[in-house]
């Protein structure tokens, strides 16, 4: 392994420490005792030295299967370990299998325990691969293990474990020069821009709704208010005024806007109250100019709760009992189980510190509802497949819905503002946005439960808002986002994967929205690394092949080139999500991360982030042959002065290292530990913020460029159940000139040794310089 010099304050570089002793405890599989193998698919060579995996004899119907496992004992608990193999797929079809590695106790089944999970799909003969891992605590017997995805013919050659974590590290000391050195080009992030407000003409009438039957006695108001909206839209009226009071939404009919322009809805302090079968509360499209403010959406929770605090109160092989803690008899007999999540009593919000997630019917018809019997008038059995991590006592917020209709939807408008709007509470997304939104602004905004009713521990059940495409130039300022069931933020543009199958066509792997791809799209190839390919072209046409599957024809003006790779990773520049501010929100107490950030020029600066179940802030882009592939790569982004604070209680990581700041891609899959030597993650500046009880690291930094963190503050003062070695360090892989400069650690017990870490095979150019350990006092 090569070293290097790093840039810090240290007496010694890497490269002058003695020689580090043999630590490898499994060499090639020419110790029988130390692993075992399913002999039905798995055998050795015969130098004993390469093993050969052949899972085609499995029935078609057959899924995951284990190959090999690391006997009991070769590995000790909260240990750091290292795996290097060559690896050869032979035939692949990485849309239908895959290799799987995994750190799982050799006596537990599921994956709760997990501390690595690896998917390898294709791999070249070439190629060696590295895994590194550390062992848990909660079970002894640890095992390194190698499952099949499917049928699949492999070899695995040059095995070896080895004790450690094949990285470098480099320490903070107490004494360090403030760095002066050569900072790079700093990002700038989004510029400044007016969303503009409505500019009615002249004499523009002002409509109130009651008078056109929007009443609080009214059993349904969704037919009055649509009436009164078409109304205004023939007579070109500037604004609609609403009435205070609340109002019952029962009918499954949208409210839409759609093609208004210079027109305002005025809430008047009007509550909607909703509770309907289907569709988005509020649609908007192709609106222009149009202001939206003043009122509040909730849900019929009396009639429909939209989740629960549960306790469990029996636990069997196959079987869990919930008890509705809030609830002498729950409302609704035939209850939907969605989803269940760890539940804090303290923070009333979910994510602790050992918690998990135990999806059931996540999404109706596509995942099998389990069996459920009442045992009593709050007592719920539910039917557990798999392994059952449940324990007596535990106690967990239980989703009634997931990904269930939406509150706005927002679909192809510009200059839309969305002001002093408050949602308590509504099923699926709050906001969504698609299409070719541009210029519009959130002011005011609030998602936050009622404070008076300790039944409502949810929001929204999916994410607060999802941009899932747009042409940017979004702005959010004092806005609050709390409770919900996924992502306060995300932002991103949709991508596609395909191969090359002639001179001027590819072919897509689960590409559902062929419709965004129609002739004159200019679309961009990237090859499967994210590297350029040096292909723009336009679409001339597409046709499908498999279109339930997502598999179509795409064809374009001029020739599609090699690809290096499995296939090409495809950008669709009919949109681009950039030029996003975030100022002086409050992001809180929500399962999932607080912002997922795919795009460019990017500003979030003077927010708070607390207890945000699975870290603070992702940066990221990614591809999947199965699910979603999201975003065109990053850059110009610039987070400073904001506050994080306890941003991962769950301890959710990457590699193992659970963090607050997640900055790499997911290839093939999501998750996946694939990285990628191109910078398709650059120009990323961090400073001024504070960061208060990191649970891990402060960033998890990878397949990224010019990277700069600097005069930030971290600030630890609360134990851990089960302290992390590398709490409030950094950790780089596969990144080129990261700068970590001019730091300050208030000084801790819980944190003695803080520092960054390092992959020496694929980090240039890092520069940890000037951090230093600080009194309070300083």
């Amino acid at each position: 392994m090569r070293t290097f010099c790093l840039m810090a304050m240290t007496s010694v570089c890497l490269s002058a420490l003695p020689a580090a002793a043999d630590t490898r405890i499994m060499t090639d599989f020419t110790d029988s005792t130390q692993f075992v193998l399913n002999s039905e698919h798995s055998k050795l060579a015969a130098d004993g030295k390469t093993l050969l995996i052949d899972s085609r004899g499995l029935s078609a119907d057959a899924v995951w299967t284990w190959q090999l496992r690391t006997t009991p004992g070769l590995l000790k608990p909260g240990t750091n370990y290292v795996v290097r193999f060559r690896c050869r797929i032979i035939d692949p079809l990485p849309e239908e299998r895959c290799l799987h590695f995994l750190s799982r106790p050799f006596s537990y089944e599921g994956p709760e325990h997990d501390t690595l999970r690896r998917n390898i799909f294709a791999a070249q003969p070439e190629q060696m691969q590295k895994m590194a891992f550390r062992t848990g605590t909660a079970i002894d017997d640890y095992a390194f293990q190698m499952h099949t995805l499917r049928r699949i013919q492999a070899e695995i050659s040059d095995f070896s474990i080895e004790e450690g974590t094949g990285e470098d590290f480099t320490a903070v000391t107490a004494d360090a020069v403030p760095y002066t050195g050569d900072m790079g080009v700093l990002p700038t992030g989004a510029k400044e821009f007016t969303v503009e407000r409505p500019q009615p003409k002249a004499g523009a009438a002002t409509v109130r709704a009651t008078d056109f039957g929007f009443s609080e006695d009214a059993a349904d108001n969704t037919a009055a208010l649509n009436k009164a909206i078409k109304h205004c839209q023939e007579i070109g009226a500037a604004v609609l005024e609403l009435a205070p009071g609340t109002y019952r939404m029962t009918a499954d009919e949208e409210v839409v806007f759609d093609k208004m322009s210079d027109f305002t809805l005025d809430g008047k302090g009007a509550k909607l109250v909703f509770l309907k079968k289907r569709g988005s509360n509020f649609v908007l499209r192709f609106c222009e100019r149009v202001v939206l403010r003043d009122f509040s959406f909730d849900w019929d929770w009396a009639v429909d709760p939209l989740a629960s605090v549960v306790e469990v109160v029996g636990v069997g092989e196959n079987a869990v009992d919930f008890k509705f803690v809030e609830y002498e008899r729950f409302p609704r007999r035939d209850v939907r189980v969605a989803i269940v999540s760890s539940f804090d009593p303290t923070t009333r919000s979910v994510g602790i510190e050992g918690g998990f997630d135990r999806g059931f019917e996540f999404i109706v018809g596509r995942n099998a509802k389990p069996e459920t019997a009442w045992l009593s008038d709050n007592v719920l059995r539910v039917a557990v497949s798999g392994s059952n991590p449940f324990q007596p006592g535990q106690l967990f917020r239980m989703q009634h819905y997931y990904y269930d209709r939406n509150g706005i939807a927002m679909s192809s408008n510009r200059h839309l503002t969305i002001e002093d709007v408050h949602i308590y509470s509504c099923t699926g997304h709050a906001f969504v946005v698609s299409g070719t939104q541009q210029y519009w602004q959130f002011l005011r905004v609030r998602i936050a439960a009622p404070a008076d009713d300790p039944r409502r521990v949810i929001t929204c059940t999916a994410d607060h808002c999802h941009i899932a495409q747009s042409r940017g130039f979004f702005k959010m300022e004092d806005c609050e986002f709390s409770l919900g069931a996924d992502d306060c933020l995300n932002v991103h543009d949709n991508s596609g994967f395909a191969r090359k199958t002639g001179t001027h066509t590819v072919t897509t792997q689960n590409v559902r929205g062929i419709g965004a791809y129609s002739p004159g799209t200019i679309v961009e190839l990237r090859q499967g690394d994210y590297s350029p390919s040096g292909f723009r072209s336009a679409v001339t046409g597409t046709k499908p092949v498999d279109a339930s599957k997502g598999i179509h024809e795409i064809s374009f003006v001029d020739p599609v080139p090699e690809q290096l790779f499995d296939g090409f990773v495809m950008f669709n520049w009919t949109y681009d999500s950039r030029n996003v501010i975030i100022r002086n929100c409050f992001f809180h107490d929500n399962r999932a991360r607080g912002l997922l950030l795919l795009g460019r020029d990017i500003t979030v600066e003077n927010n708070t982030f607390r207890h945000n179940e699975m870290g603070a802030i992702k940066i990221e882009t990614g591809y999947t042959f199965n699910v979603w592939s999201e975003g065109y790569g990053v850059s110009n982004v610039v987070i400073r002065n904001n506050r994080f604070d306890t941003v991962n209680p769950r301890d959710v990581g990457n590699d193992g290292k659970a963090r607050d700041i997640y900055i790499g891609v997911y290839m093939k899959s999501d998750p996946s530990a694939e990285r990628t030597l191109y910078p398709i993650l650059s120009d990323l500046l961090f400073a001024g913020n504070t960061f208060v009880d990191t649970f891990g690291l402060i960033a998890f930094i990878s397949s990224a460029g010019n990277v700069t963190f600097q005069d930030n503050v971290f600030v630890n003062n609360t134990p851990r159940r089960k302290p992390l070695p590398f709490r409030a360090s950094f950790f780089v892989t596969h990144a080129t000139d990261v700068r970590i400069v001019n730091n300050r650690y208030v000084a801790s017990s819980l944190v003695p040794a803080p520092g960054v870490f390092s992959d020496p095979d694929t980090v240039k150019g890092l520069v940890f310089a000037g951090n230093r350990i600080v009194s309070e006092k300083d």
